[in-house]
């Protein structure tokens, strides 16, 4: 009844009888020595709001008496960069921390972030704070919610519970190493712990793969996951705050490269003054934090506090009137510690996972429940201009190719969003102005291009449009060039190396790159990174480079997972480094070569679904199914060897109407399907069915619902 008393003290005379209070440690007050959802402290709500995609350095390496370091000022925007699991793995390279892409090795000023600055010097900010995993986003926002990854361990296209039998994702756990599963999830969470103590919650999430109760088998389609960011201004409004709070921001306020910095802020800045201008402001804690590194530089190596993590450090704001003024906290964290913190603070059990980890910050050290209350921080909105953006629907570069050679032609690419064509439309390439052109309608807009060659040599170019109001507009938008391309006296064509997107755990993996050199010298380097470990390239013979000669290699042995592919060759007058691609991926079983026969037909017509499935250890499928239009049909064995390829087949009838397919297998631990829906909800087209039905092209693949390719 005590704690009770103390909360009905607080009602009547507000926050600042805390400070006439005895401090009390809420790890020191065993949950059960009061009553469990009873706050131990002023703070009787939690905001846990996640950005996206930059690390600490990125951000903050240059805030005074922080763990940073100087590098570069970075671009406003800048480039989406890999970072999904094999690039991160990569980066980190044992704790090196040397195998960043190139474009990734910047950061921003005081002068690029002033909201996220004014934040960090008025309240607190964490210089040991990691991402929970060294991968992409969704495994990230699991853990905010449940302290693990629930298998999850890299980000594609779903909808959890909801998504396609054939939307599988690549996972890892504790005690699996890794495996292709299905996007939901039997596991326990923070928000089924504060339902049982009686406490609210709702999660405020546009984007399907930052929606982690979708994921979640208990969470999935709760009333208090609601897909509006905007519900929460009309939750605060109306009096109807919830206990904790999770939001992702929607469309351009993210953060994710190659959006602006501008909206992002503006974004923060707002639901941050809803708080502080409401009666909620004296009794709330709000920590803002990003999910992931995006590829950008840390120079920090991550702590392995258990098999899966932790990843690249990123920033942690805490604002509150409790908040340190001023406070740099040291202490190693991640996104459990928002689980730890709320379970701390309300006097619950924890889940068993990183949150009941002691090597962990439950972020108390953010706090002092003594001191005066901080008065609100309102910041005004940063002005910006939208109407230049990078066309992320043709190419997330504003320049093709990146690096290149003197014979290779170099687009420039651009968005102009105005309805009013702009009377300026330039391209500033090494100072000089070069017209662009409108060549095709986007969404919102119009893409304009500007193509030429480049002579050798490092370049820089930015965008100067009129904007048929104010005046000019630039593109960066912080004073800066963009950097490159990078033209060297030779070409490795690696978006059309040979690399194969799959293979059975085993199987040897041969790269293929072509090498041209016009002057028809000779590569003194010629390497393949495959997760950051460099491999040398051999001639395949011939010595005409100027039309261009292959280079090989071939792994005998890659790990079962995802891997990360980076050519970097020279000729001697320096060498190049050139982006890498999340492949190949090496399965435990694959699913090919589906189809149907014949692709149209009448009513009766006995229709043939066959497949391939191979098997790295030799062992029959514990599932083969096909789906047609989602309904399933078991697949029986044919013939063939499951270690070099079983044909799998099922005949039916079907009604009218045009269909689609697709199957999925499984054995003891993981699956495959074919085709994977990795982005959107894919399946083969066909058969079509009825008295005019047309018969339809084999291995046609229709993309249902792309969505949002975030990550």
């Amino acid at each position: 009844m005590y704690w009770y008393f103390i909360i009905t003290v607080l009602v009547v005379f507000g926050a600042g009888i805390w400070r006439l209070l005895p401090v009390v440690s809420p790890r020191s007050v065993h949950a059960s020595s009061y009553h469990p959802g009873t706050p131990s402290s002023p703070i009787q709500h939690v905001v846990i709001i996640m950005m996206e995609n930059h690390s600490f350095d990125n951000f903050f390496g240059r805030f005074p008496n922080a763990n940073g370091v100087t590098l570069p000022r970075a671009t406003n925007p800048i480039t989406d960069l890999n970072h999904g699991s094999a690039a991160s793995t990569a980066a980190i390279d044992g704790g090196k921390m040397d195998e960043f892409e190139a474009p990734g090795v910047y950061q921003y000023t005081q002068a690029d972030i002033p909201t996220y600055w004014h934040y960090a010097q008025q309240f607190g900010l964490g210089d040991n704070f990691f991402s929970s995993y060294p991968t992409s986003s969704t495994p990230n926002h699991m853990a905010m919610v449940a302290a693990e990854n629930g298998g999850i361990y890299e980000t594609n296209d779903n909808t959890g519970c909801k998504s396609m039998p054939n939307n599988l994702v690549y996972s890892r756990t504790l005690t699996t190493d890794t495996s292709w599963s299905y996007p939901c999830y039997n596991i326990n969470s923070l928000p089924q712990l504060l339902t049982a103590s009686g406490l609210s919650w709702r999660f405020y999430s546009t984007i399907p793969v930052w929606d982690s109760p979708t994921m979640i088998q208990s969470l999935s389609g709760s009333p208090n996951d609601t897909h509006s960011v905007n519900q929460f201004t009309t939750d605060v409004k109306a009096g109807n705050m919830p206990t904790v709070s999770w939001i992702t921001p929607p469309g351009n306020a993210t953060d994710h490269p190659p959006s602006l910095l501008e909206p992002a802020q503006n974004f923060v800045a707002q639901e941050v003054n809803l708080i502080m201008n409401s009666s909620y402001w004296n009794s709330t804690a709000i920590f803002v934090s990003w999910d992931e590194f995006g590829g950008q530089y840390d120079h920090v190596p991550p702590p392995q506090i258990d098999k899966l993590g932790l990843g690249m450090r990123v920033p942690l704001l805490v604002i509150s009137p409790y908040a340190k003024q001023a406070y740099i906290s040291h202490q190693v964290s991640e996104f459990s510690s928002f689980v730890k913190f709320v379970e701390d603070n309300f006097g619950l059990p924890n889940l068993g996972n990183r949150d009941a980890l002691s090597s962990i910050s439950d972020l108390m050290d953010y706090f002092d429940f003594t001191q005066t209350p901080q008065p609100p921080l309102i910041i005004n909105p940063l002005p910006y201009s939208n109407t230049l953006q990078v066309p992320t629907q043709v190419s997330k570069y504003t320049v093709n190719p990146t690096i290149g050679g003197p014979t290779n032609t170099y687009t420039y690419d651009v968005a102009y969003v105005q309805s009013v064509s702009p009377a300026i439309h330039n391209v500033i390439i090494d100072g000089v102005a070069h017209a662009m052109a409108p060549t095709m309608a986007i969404k919102g807009g119009e893409l304009y291009q500007y193509s030429t060659t480049l002579s050798v040599g490092n370049h820089n170019y930015s965008f100067n449009f009129s904007d048929g109001a104010s005046g000019a507009v630039t593109m960066p938008g912080n004073g800066l060039q963009f950097p490159g391309p990078e033209v060297h006296p030779f070409f490795v064509d690696t978006a059309n190396a040979k690399i194969p997107l799959t293979a059975l755990t085993g199987q040897a993996v041969k790269y293929t790159v072509t090498y041209t050199s016009p002057s028809n010298t000779p590569p003194t380097l010629a390497e393949v990174f495959i997760d950051g470990i460099p491999h040398t390239m051999n001639s395949t013979g011939g010595t005409d480079y100027v039309h261009g000669v292959d280079f090989t290699y071939t792994a005998n042995s890659l790990s079962q997972g995802q891997h990360y592919t980076v050519f970097r060759f020279d000729d001697g007058s320096g060498p190049a480094t050139y982006p890498g691609k999340m492949i190949p991926q090496i399965a435990p079983l694959l699913v090919s070569n589906t189809s149907v026969t014949p692709t149209s037909g009448s009513t009766s017509t006995q229709f043939t679904f066959q497949t391939t499935f191979t098997d790295a250890a030799g062992t029959a499928p514990a599932q083969a199914t096909l789906y047609v239009d989602t309904t399933p049909y078991p697949m029986s064995y044919m013939s063939g060897s499951y270690s070099k390829g079983a044909l799998f087949q099922v005949q039916t009838t079907l009604p009218t109407g045009n269909h689609t397919f697709f199957v999925v297998f499984s054995d003891s631990t993981s699956s495959w399907a074919d085709p994977m829906a990795r982005k959107g909800k894919a399946a083969y087209k066909g058969p079509n069915v009825g008295a005019n039905a047309k018969p339809v092209a084999p291995g046609t693949i229709i993309i249902v619902d792309p969505g949002d390719v975030i990550d």
